[in-house]
């Protein structure tokens, strides 16, 4: 894999195309923005789990900060070098911009939110934009349309599930059997063991003033500490009774437990899963890597027409593993745990120096930088930081080094991340070889490459085929005919836990109004139940190859509703003589 990716880079260098010249001492090619949602409603609640109007706000700003950079500097003497060469500055040209989203409705709906601050309505935003014309904008008689809203603009934007092989490269840790059964042997750990005992009173000292005594004290203990901080530090914000009884220094413990928690199932390189040295709790972050490099690539290999500025949204998850991988910290505390919502990871490639030709760079005048916002706070700045094991002052590096770093941490494939999490996903059996997943072997894996179950699918042809002719004679000779019944109205097996974090096997803990501004439903549990073994190993699991665009993406459901839901409830035989 590594030799076909330098080859790939190789031979892209050859490639030139039209563009436009900077004039500030850098000129940026192409940026990957990746981008936590904004705030939403707990996990641990009894409504869906939403994109919150602070959520928006929040994810507006941030978009807006990336105009400021990238399209249309309020200071262009300052910040001029960052505009992206040839980027559209007012409307959004989807062919230059790459926006991809999990389904989830607080994840999807902050790239929406993201987007209108990247690119505002046009009238609303811009007193001299309806003199803007475009060819599809101008009528016969010369009036020229904007878009309604004021001229809201319509981007592009992938919205990826858990039955679609897309959808790995945001949500790598989803459906994956290693990364669960690594995860819970964490619950026998010293660290576990250690932390959990010393800060049970802790959790028993907000028990009651928080949850009204409705959760049970053994689901008020470190083994919910994601959960646990997601709901309180929701209410504190828009529950006067929680946020009268409950302290801020009491509030930072809940997240610093948090995000001792969530480094340790999402940031740990040493644990492995079904094979050694797998360092299966950063596979988020394996395949995040993956889809940055692929998506430089794409800019490359089109000669910077494509991929000018690509948005990844997803939840914290596969950014704490890529920072890690990255080695980031070991040298900072900002990225030891979960990042504040709304956070963006960036990667720049860039050239330094004036442009001094209309062709794209070559890849040895090509460089890459890391930058990380944690927040969206006005205050916050976009920071540079350095990457694979460099510190200060040296924060760029070139673009051949940066392939290497991420070839040594990446997954690159659907088939690759099939054959190591052991997956369970639907898509998998496009990627099944002969060896028995039940009895991996001890390393892993080798370079994956595409290793389709063409027999399979051949056999399942001719079965359909068959299938069909026998039908037609039945309808034919004996009259069978087909009509749909109504399906009843189906529960959801998520409970209460939603969301890209909620797992199969959480207690489904469902808060609804009532006490201390709390109370708890436990739905399948009796009073007293700990979950066994895993925070999500059981029954089911939570939720391109390297450089593919994705496909029409599918609504997120619940595993075993899958099938159903795809296809629809199987069609009842109506026969009559």
């Amino acid at each position: 894999m590594a030799q076909l990716l330098r080859t790939a880079l190789l031979l892209s260098a050859v490639f030139t195309g039209a563009v436009v010249a900077s004039n500030g001492s850098e000129t940026i090619w192409s940026s990957v923005v990746i981008t936590r949602n904004g705030d939403s409603i707990p996990l641990i609640s009894n409504e869906p789990t939403v994109l919150t109007p602070l959520g928006a706000q929040q994810l507006f700003s941030a978009g807006a900060v990336f105009r400021d950079r990238y399209i249309a500097p309020s200071d262009v003497a300052t910040y001029g070098e960052y505009i992206i060469n040839g980027i559209s500055t007012y409307q959004i040209d989807n062919t230059q911009t790459f926006a991809l989203s999990l389904l989830e409705e607080y994840v999807a709906a902050s790239a929406q939110a993201f987007i209108q601050g990247l690119y505002p309505p046009l009238i609303n935003s811009f007193p001299t934009a309806d003199s803007i014309i475009t060819p599809v904008s101008l009528l016969a008689n010369g009036s020229n349309i904007a878009f309604p809203l004021g001229g809201y603009q319509y981007p592009n934007i992938y919205a990826t599930s858990s039955l679609d092989p897309y959808s790995i490269w945001l949500a790598g840790q989803t459906n994956c059997n290693g990364f669960l059964v690594s995860g819970s042997e964490y619950f026998d750990t010293p660290e576990y063991l250690s932390v959990a005992a010393a800060t049970q009173d802790f959790y028993q000292s907000i028990a009651t003033s928080i949850f009204g005594g409705e959760l049970p004290s053994t689901d008020i203990n470190y083994h919910n500490a994601y959960y646990i901080f997601d709901y309180v530090n929701y209410g504190y914000l828009y529950n006067n009774t929680i946020h009268d009884r409950i302290t801020e220094d009491q509030l930072a413990q809940l997240r610093t437990l948090a995000d001792q928690w969530e480094f340790a199932i999402n940031g740990n390189l040493s644990a492995s899963g079904y094979y050694a040295g797998d360092r299966i709790r950063s596979i988020a972050g394996q395949t995040l890597a993956a889809e940055v490099l692929g998506l430089f690539l794409n800019s490359i290999e089109t000669g910077g027409a494509a991929s000018k500025l690509n948005l990844l949204f997803t939840t914290f998850d596969p950014m704490i593993s890529l920072a890690s991988l990255m080695g980031l910290p070991d040298m900072y505390e900002e990225f030891f745990g979960l990042p504040q919502l709304g956070s963006s990871m960036v990667f720049e490639m860039f050239t330094a120096g004036n442009v001094s030709s209309s062709n794209y760079p070559t890849i040895a005048e090509l460089q890459v930088r890391f930058l990380f916002r944690n927040g969206t706070n006005s205050t916050m700045n976009l920071d540079e930081y350095p990457i694979f094991g460099n510190s200060e002052p040296i924060m760029a590096m070139s673009l051949t080094d940066f392939s290497t770093a991420i070839e040594g941490i990446m997954t690159a494939t659907v088939d690759a991340w099939c054959a190591i999490c052991q997956s369970d996903a639907e898509f998998c059996a496009a990627y099944a070889n002969t060896t028995n997943a039940s009895t991996p072997s001890t390393s892993p894996p080798s370079s994956p490459a595409s290793r389709p179950a063409v027999a399979g699918v051949i056999g399942a042809i001719i079965a359909l085929i068959l299938a069909g002719l026998l039908l037609a004679l039945a309808m034919l000779l004996f009259g069978v005919r087909f009509h749909r019944r109504p399906s009843p109205k189906r529960r959801s097996h998520l409970g209460g836990f939603k969301g890209a974090e909620k797992m199969a096997s959480d207690p489904d803990l469902t808060v609804v109004k009532g006490g201390a501004g709390a109370t708890v439903v436990r739905e399948g549990l009796t009073p007293g139940h700990e979950r066994v073994g895993s925070w999500e190993l059981g029954e089911g699991s939570k939720g391109k190859d390297f450089g593919a665009l994705p496909s029409a993406a599918e609504g997120r459901r619940p595993s075993f509703e899958a099938d159903e839901e795809m296809h629809g409830e199987a069609v009842k035989v109506d026969e009559r003589v």
